[in-house]
């Protein structure tokens, strides 16, 4: 009976550790990994004291705790890298004044031209040259004010 306490614990850190939705991939895969290696280590550490089922149960509540721990920082640094991949496009995506020209010519309201400047933070140094540049080929005052902030 008491065995069957023990296990049904174990089960029940298990279940709850695999279900929750809010954990991340590898928060998950920790806690499960680590449930299940303590409960090998605490069962056989137990066994040496004759309370095998308690050390196995200890362990398991350990184990889970101490993967899900080191999953959860591995799932930051996942969070992490995909922020500064997600930067680092939106650098490598800059508009070039020939790109807005394009776009002007092409039709594309000058919110939508001025939205994506902002998106993708393109910088400009407007001479007086590009300035006409830009008027000749359409480009309205709007999108130029927003290339000169």
């Amino acid at each position: 009976m008491r065995r069957a306490k023990i296990l049904m614990g174990f089960f029940l850190i298990f279940v709850l550790v695999v279900g929750c939705q809010s954990l991340g991939q590898k928060t998950k895969a920790g806690a499960v990994i680590g449930t299940i290696s303590g409960a090998g280590i605490g069962g056989i550490i137990g066994h040496q004291s004759g309370h095998a089922a308690e050390g196995a149960a200890i362990g398991a509540a350990v184990g889970a705790l101490t993967g899900a721990v080191i999953g959860n920082q591995m799932d930051r640094n996942k969070q992490a890298e995909d922020v500064a991949k997600s930067a680092n496009s939106a650098q490598a995506d800059k508009l070039t004044l020939q790109q807005i020209v394009e776009l002007t010519k092409e039709g594309i309201s000058d919110e939508v031209i001025i939205d994506r400047i902002r998106l993708t933070n393109s910088k400009f140094e407007l001479t007086d040259s590009v300035i006409s540049y830009l008027r000749e080929n359409k480009v309205s005052e709007r999108v130029i004010a927003e290339l000169k902030k």
